[in-house]
């Protein structure tokens, strides 16, 4: 029976298969071959007991892309969601993990939330950048319709750090979710992990999915080569091949056409971006 892995905790899947949700145990070959299921995978499974709704993972069909972090599959949108305040917005933070969506080829929706608490212009270079950016509320409803125009008919995983309100815009956008939600740590002032683990809802009154996923306060990029890092700018491409050497990586070559940029359509804090994660 043909279905998709919509939750999994503790090595044990919840998938969706024929209008039922199973309960399902990997077979043990996975193991073998060092292949761990993920949540958006496109399975077979045996049914075991369908009275019980239990069954064994059989198949893990071919995935067109996955991510480590979170850990999902089949993805046709990330929407990466930051907050206006309550906790800081962190633009490193919201940067690294823009480049590494764009390695993996996953188009990217920036949802700013909290709008309601105040609205500067922090956002402004993505923006400029290229970056679709939809300004929202969680308890306003602004931004909603539009959120949802741009998600449907899609997997859609929601991604970003802890706090920004992820699970909040899930309920508004699905009040039947119901899914527990969290301030902020007064010792850290910064958001609490309330989501536990990835798991896939559909989405109210179209025929879109959401990923709702945990929360996180950092993210390494050391595993792309150097070299393409610049390229994963969204406002460094149009330039890169106007450098002087084909292996410029735009920091202290000369004739780079990247450099010349900054200030003009790179904004300075970009570019300053950039240089940290080449390290």
């Amino acid at each position: 029976m043909d279905g998709i892995i919509v939750k999994g905790v503790g090595g044990q899947y919840t998938v969706f298969a024929s209008g039922k949700y199973y309960n399902c145990t990997p077979r043990g070959i996975f193991r073998n071959q060092n292949i761990t299921p993920l949540i958006g995978d496109y399975v077979q499974i045996d049914v075991t007991d369908d009275t019980k709704q239990l069954g064994t993972l059989h198949t893990i069909k071919p995935r067109t892309n996955s991510l480590i972090r979170p850990p999902v599959a089949n993805i046709d949108q990330v929407i990466i969601t930051v907050a206006t305040a309550q906790p800081a917005f962190n633009a490193g933070l919201l940067d690294r993990f823009l480049v590494l969506v764009a390695h993996e080829g996953i188009p990217v929706l920036i949802c700013v939330n909290k709008i309601d608490i105040t609205h500067d212009s922090s956002f402004e270079p993505y923006i400029r950048a290229g970056y679709p950016l939809i300004y929202a509320s969680a308890t306003g409803g602004n931004g909603l319709d539009s959120l949802l125009a741009h998600m449907a008919g899609k997997t859609n995983l929601f991604a970003g750090p802890s706090g920004v309100g992820k699970s909040s815009l899930l309920n508004a956008l699905n009040p039947d979710l119901g899914l527990v939600t969290g301030g902020l740590s007064t010792k850290l002032a910064r958001g609490k992990h309330t989501t536990r683990h990835s798991e896939i809802f559909p989405i109210q009154g179209s025929d879109g999915y959401c990923v709702d996923t945990p929360g996180f306060t950092s993210l390494e990029t050391a595993g792309i080569p150097k070299w393409q890092l610049g390229a994963l700018f969204l406002e460094f491409e149009p330039f890169i091949g106007e450098c002087r050497f084909g292996n410029c990586l735009h920091v202290k070559e000369k004739d780079c056409a990247v450099k010349a940029q900054v200030g003009l359509a790179i904004s300075e804090a970009r570019y300053e971006s950039y240089v940290k994660m080449l390290g």
